[in-house]
This record gives structure tokens, sequence and C-alpha cells, in this order.
């Protein structure tokens, strides 16, 4: 089968409210979890990609160690984090954090249709999104694809890719995940994982 994870980074220590915190990484918890997460992926590894953020880096690196990846091989993307493919002007898009609040916001990424300065076009960056990703899917052979990204990434794009929206309830924890498979007729189909199930 194929199949593509879509993983939020592991556990990172609280960024206060008022910092975007890129230069946070790993707990000690984050790291051996990282490495739980990689010895539970049970079909061989093809490709491992991740925001180029640290701990996103990291989380990739210790999955990598567990599955046969070498470092040199993990593509870093700024599609996945720094900015990330929601975002189109990342100094504008931080407003929005600033001053509704990050509760507001997480709601806007999971179902709001208005466009807000900042942002891409939610629907139309999710729909291009999920193009790249059956593409992959169909032009690879039989394995696993990771790639590494944050919460707001990973929130976004499920929630808008599944059949119903995600609720704030539902937004991931570190490590939870969006699977997503090629049916036999060359279908997306996305089962989401608001935490991880090793």
């Amino acid at each position: 089968m194929k199949k593509l994870f879509i993983v939020r980074h592991a556990e990172r220590p609280i960024i206060p409210p008022s910092e975007v915190g890129n230069d946070i990484m790993l707990t000690k918890q984050g790291k051996l979890e990282s490495r739980l997460f990689g010895q539970h992926i049970t079909q061989p590894v093809i490709s491992i990609r991740t925001s180029p953020i640290g701990r996103c880096r990291q989380t990739a690196e210790l999955i990598a160690a567990e599955v046969g990846i070498k470092n040199s091989d993990i593509e870093n993307t700024t599609e996945l984090g720094d900015p990330g493919f929601i975002i189109e002007d990342g100094a504008l898009a931080w407003l929005h954090w600033q001053e509704k609040g990050h509760s507001v916001v997480n709601q806007y990424l999971l179902t709001g249709s208005e466009r807000w300065l900042g942002f891409v076009d939610l629907e139309l960056g999710v729909k291009a999104l999920c193009t790249r990703i059956k593409t992959l899917l169909m032009q690879t052979e039989l394995g696993s694809h990771v790639w590494i990204t944050h919460d707001t990434i990973l929130a976004t794009l499920a929630s808008r890719a599944l059949v119903n929206p995600l609720s704030l309830s539902e937004w991931p924890e570190f490590l939870g995940y969006l699977e997503v498979s090629l049916s036999i007729t060359d279908e997306l189909e996305f089962c989401y994982h608001a935490k991880p199930t090793y």
C-alpha cells in the first residue's frame, strides 16, 4: 500500500502566547516518543520531508534513525513550515494571532471561509496540496512517506480534507497525524489521529 503520514512534531516546551517560538526544541520526552513513532511504522519508508524549524527537523531525524533513512536524505521544505503552505505573508499572518488570539485563529484555520490578510485562500491551498500528495503517491513504489510539520498546518489540512471539519477539541496533539492513502481507484483516503496511536 502507498501511504503518507503527515505528522505534528513531538513534544516541546510551552511557547509563550506572545512568541512564535521557532527556536524551541524537543523535550527529552519528545525525543523518546519520536523514536517510538518511527518504530511503529510498519511499511518501508521511502522518503521523509520536514519543516526546517528545529523541532520538526529533530523529530524527522529521530524517526529516520528508526526506519533506516539517512539524515542527508531528509528534505527540508517551507511548504511544511517557516512559513508553511497556509501562509502567504508571515508578518501579516502573525498579526492575527497577536490581535485575535490563538483560539480565534485556530477556528479560522479549521472552518473559516473568508480570506484573511497574510494567509492563502485556504480551500485552494488545501486542494493544491492534495493534488501534489496524489501525484507523489501515484508516482512512487509501495511504501510510506513521512512529512513532519506543525499543528496549524496539520489541522488546516486535516479539517479541510476530511468529510467533516475538525472541532477545536480535535486539534492535533504532539505526534498527532493524518494518514493519507491511495485507493484502488486512485483517490485519496484520509484517516485522522489527533494523538499518536502507538
